[in-house]
């Protein structure tokens, strides 16, 4: 069963529906972080917020009907409020933004993959399902991470820091794909890029490198102001998660290219980054 419902943004009929972005609504604190970054991403760039919660209590075969004569009881009812919830906390973060609903049926993680065939970006917390059904059911992010077919960000720390984007440099395809996204978002967000290189790259490449990223970003993005990080050398996971204090958000491939490159260990980063982590999903991922 799914549940729909479009709420218009004041004054703005055809608010239009690109770009669509996607936040996984459940009941955590690290939700309402992604709904409110999820807000003002498309306050900056116009198009829809689609707030989808995922209903998994039909699969588990619990009844999810009200209780005779209670109104406002059961399952059901309660994902509606929880929505209903959502729907605030995004109009208190954007006041002026599209916004559509949905309520849908299934685990979080087919939910929401379903959901990334016809979305722009996923954003979902840290505990995508909430913590109870973290436990139970694994990690909703880096299960979307590696499956999705879209970018994903997993909101984490502070997702209003008013910070650099950092990228980690990788000089594969998908890599040179993220150095663009982080130029694009910079211009959304009117910040800097911050280039993080791995500790394998010798320094006396880093000048060279640096204008490679300059010249990656122009095609997509004019007058970006881009620098290497104040941490340039990033040994391992723990290193980038370090750098990421601070920044806006980081903007790692979804695929690595191993221990030498600064997104190793792209699962400690989404566990464990001091900011939101934009995962870039190879086009046409599937």
């Amino acid at each position: 069963m799914e549940t729909n419902a479009t709420i218009p943004a004041p004054d703005a009929p055809d608010a239009g529906r690109a770009p669509l972005v996607v936040v996984g609504v459940a009941d955590s604190e690290e939700s309402d972080r992604a709904i409110r970054w999820g807000a003002e991403h498309v306050r900056r760039t116009g198009g829809t917020l689609r707030l989808v919660h995922a209903f998994i209590w039909p699969l588990m075969n619990v009844d999810v009907d009200p209780v005779p004569g209670v109104a406002g009881s059961g399952l059901r009812a309660g994902a509606e409020t929880l929505v209903a919830h959502a729907v605030e906390l995004a109009r208190e973060a954007a006041p002026g933004i599209a916004i559509e609903t949905d309520i849908v049926d299934g685990r979080a993680v087919d939910v929401m993959l379903d959901a990334s065939k016809t979305a722009d970006v996923l954003a979902v917390g840290n505990r995508g399902l909430g913590r109870m059904l973290s436990l139970v059911m694994g990690s909703t992010s880096l299960a979307l991470a590696r499956r999705a077919q879209c970018p994903i960000v997993v909101v984490r720390g502070d997702e209003t820091t008013a910070g650099p984007v950092g990228v980690a440099y990788e000089s594969t395809d998908l890599g040179e794909q993220a150095i663009e996204r982080a130029g694009r978002l910079a211009a959304v967000y009117d910040a800097e890029v911050h280039v993080v290189i791995g500790v394998a790259t010798p320094a006396d490449e880093h000048d060279e490198i640096l204008e490679a990223v300059r010249r990656i970003i122009a095609r997509s993005t004019e007058g970006a102001r881009v620098r290497l990080a104040d941490t340039q050398a990033v040994r391992d996971a723990r290193r980038l998660v370090a750098a990421s204090e601070g920044s806006r958000l980081i903007v790692v491939p979804a695929q690595t290219e191993g221990m030498a490159s600064a997104s190793s260990e792209t699962r400690a980063v989404v566990q464990h980054a001091n900011t939101p982590v934009w995962i870039e999903r190879p086009l046409g991922a599937i």
